[in-house]
């Protein structure tokens, strides 16, 4: 909620009216950066306490999203940076034909609010696909501590790098491979950067790398990601499965055979699993 101040998150808080109608609604609170669940993931990774006190000198500004909710549309005014605590968004371009882009799913640790100038606004509008998280910034803020800080310039001049290499893969897997090759790249993608967030956990509780991968997302999602009608999607899954090289239904991915898979997605090896590039050798001192 804009123009409101954050207030210490209680789970049971009252609901207020736009909640208790079961309306997408935004609700502010406090939460320590020291027990972010994203603390080190994304560009909060590298983000110093000095960077950290420059971008919230009140203390984190937390909100809370529901399903559906919008954190902003195609051609909105550049107003507030996100940082994706929890939960998935989509962003997506509209086209005068009604037909829908999906540009990327953001995971926790990514940014979100970059897609944009001062000139026309943003580019695309940004949906909650579960309910989520989020840290904001205000635009001005964030990138007037960008200018007195290297650090944080370059881990966010990493974190945009990531995003165009993601997007390039993307585009090619669009213009030059069949559905089924769009499909495999779309969710051999999704796939590795779910286990990469994940492997960390797994690797501290000495736990086995589970089969099957969450992915909140549906056919027509995948659809209106690789520029395919839902009926193809579907048709497509259904080969997938038959060939042997994944099954997915009601959101649960299953990588049957990883190997051809990967042949087929042809997914850039230059574009990071976890969201972030490596470091710069100064950045860690």
């Amino acid at each position: 909620m804009d123009g409101t101040k954050p207030i210490p998150f209680d789970f049971h808080a009252p609901r207020d009216c736009g909640e208790a109608c079961g309306l997408p609604v935004a609700r502010s609170f406090d939460w320590p950066c020291d027990h972010c669940p994203t603390r080190e993931d994304g560009l909060c990774r590298l983000l110093s306490h000095q960077d950290r006190d420059r971008l919230f000198p009140h203390g984190p500004h937390i909100q809370l999203r529901k399903a559906g909710a919008t954190l902003f549309r195609q051609g909105d005014p550049l107003q507030s940076v996100f940082i994706l605590k929890s939960g998935w968004v989509m962003t997506s371009k509209m086209f005068e034909n009604g037909q829908r882009q999906i540009i990327r799913f953001a995971l926790p640790g990514d940014l979100l609010g970059f897609e944009g100038d001062e000139a026309t606004g943003m580019t695309c509008s940004a949906e909650a696909i579960t309910d989520v998280t989020l840290c904001k910034v205000r635009h001005a803020l964030f990138f007037h501590v960008c200018t007195g800080s290297p650090r944080l310039a370059m881990t966010y001049a990493g974190t945009l790098t990531r995003e165009v290499l993601s997007a390039w893969n993307h585009l090619g897997a669009l213009g030059q491979q069949p559905a089924l090759g769009r499909v495999a790249n779309l969710l051999l993608d999704l796939h590795r950067r779910v286990t990469a967030h994940k492997a960390a956990d797994q690797a501290a509780h000495h736990a086995a790398p589970a089969p099957a991968v969450h992915l909140p997302i549906s056919q027509i999602h995948i659809a209106d990601a690789t520029g395919l009608t839902s009926v193809h999607v579907c048709r497509t899954l259904k080969q997938m499965r038959k060939m042997g090289l994944l099954d997915f239904q009601k959101g649960w991915l299953v990588l049957l055979d990883p190997e051809r898979l990967a042949g087929i997605a042809q997914l850039d090896p230059a574009v990071p699993a976890d969201g972030a590039l490596a470091a710069a050798p100064w950045a860690a001192a």
